[in-house]
């Protein structure tokens, strides 16, 4: 169960734009990339729902292999902070899934929206390690429980697409 019903869709329009504009790359040929869903496991009283909860811990958000065969992996987060991501919102099995994609050469990162500047970043798994290892590493002190908007690579609208985010991140080979 979530902590906060409240905050059960946050981040879902944003997951809603990611999906359109993969759909833009896949129709394109630059590539395939899907939303990987939590297997959850229901309990039933009859033909009543009595509860569910995810089975497992999930990996990230979407996967898929972009042309030329670099494999993606990312998860999308929304923040209501000007000043980047809080660290927070993203889990451990999510940073070690990270680390991981990248020793097998996977382009692995976050995608993040900020709110109140109404603008699209992009982290590279480099970076979110390294501020998430000094976050664990300096728990309880101030100025390590967030990844500065100064690491994130906005995304700005090219040909139409509002959250292009490819080209800054997969060609760079974060």
């Amino acid at each position: 169960m979530r902590d906060n019903p409240a905050k059960a869709n946050k981040g879902q329009v944003f997951e809603i734009i990611i999906k359109q504009q993969n759909e833009i790359y896949k129709r394109r040929g630059i590539a395939n990339i899907q939303k990987i869903c939590t297997p959850w496991k229901v309990i039933r009283n009859g033909k009543d729902i009595v509860s569910a909860f995810p089975e497992e811990k999930s990996t990230l958000d979407f996967r898929g292999t972009v042309k030329g065969g670099i494999p993606v992996s990312f998860d999308c987060k929304e923040t209501e902070d000007e000043n980047g991501l809080p660290l927070k919102y993203i889990k451990q099995h999510q940073v070690d899934y990270i680390r991981y994609a990248l020793v097998l050469d996977e382009a692995s990162f976050i995608l993040c929206y900020i709110k109140p500047l109404n603008k699209y970043y992009a982290i590279n798994g480099y970076s979110v390690i390294e501020s998430w290892d000094k976050w664990q590493a300096n728990k309880g002190k101030r100025g390590y429980n967030t990844i500065p908007i100064e690491k994130m690579i906005e995304i700005k609208p090219s040909n139409g697409n509002y959250c292009d985010y490819l080209p800054a991140l997969v060609f760079s080979r974060c």
